[in-house]
């Protein structure tokens, strides 16, 4: 009998959550962490004015020079997905394949209804319209 490879999506989304974390804090962030996994945010960050900015830590995939991401959870008996509007104020996202993370605002991909992406290199035909560059949102270090 062949052993079957399965994907350990838990396993992944632990590692995004803890490169996201980590790009966070190099960058000067702090952070709150619910106690509860019910929560639909992984980390909240403090603003250090009283604010805070619910976060939900999602896995990129580098494909045609996109980092493409879900912008809604979806599982067996919703797969349609459920939009995270009213419960996250922003994405951050790992991609592991450039090994980077960024930092989206949902207003930025509130249209968005199940995906959304990331030009990481410019496009073949030069469009700069209607694009969200990488770059504009890469968590960088202070």
């Amino acid at each position: 009998m062949e052993s079957q490879m399965t994907r350990d999506t838990n396993l992944i989304g632990d590692l995004t959550e803890l490169e996201v974390t980590r790009a966070l804090l190099r960058a000067g962030r702090r952070l709150l962490k619910p106690l509860a996994s019910s929560e639909r945010y992984d980390i909240a960050i403090d603003n250090g004015d009283g604010s805070l900015t619910r976060v939900q830590c999602k896995t990129g995939v580098l494909s045609a020079g996109r980092i493409v991401f879900r912008v809604c959870s979806t599982d067996g008996r919703r797969p349609r997905g459920v939009p995270y509007v009213g419960f996250v104020d922003a994405f951050a996202i790992f991609c592991p394949q450039n090994g980077k993370s960024y930092l989206v605002p949902l207003s930025v991909v509130a249209n968005c209804r199940t995906m959304s992406a990331l030009r990481a290199v410019p496009a073949l035909n030069n469009q700069k319209r209607g694009i969200r560059e990488a770059a504009e949102f890469e968590i960088t270090n202070k």
